[in-house]
């Protein structure tokens, strides 16, 4: 069995924040319909903003962002 501990598991949060920023922006720039790409572009942000969160966290856990 598996132990993660709880910087193991803030990093691949942190990966899967970067992943969600990186598809979102991604979808933004495809999107024909000014609406709903502004709404990737919004999804975006929000995704940025989390992941500053969370390598702060990593941060102060002892890691390296």
């Amino acid at each position: 069995m598996s132990s993660f501990s709880d910087l193991d598991m803030l990093y691949d949060y942190e990966k899967d924040v970067s992943a969600a920023a990186i598809g979102y922006m991604t979808i933004a720039t495809r999107v024909a319909d000014d609406n709903l790409r502004n709404k990737y572009f919004k999804l975006s942000a929000e995704v940025g903003k989390v992941h500053k969160t969370v390598s702060e966290l990593i941060e102060r856990s002892g890691g390296i962002s």
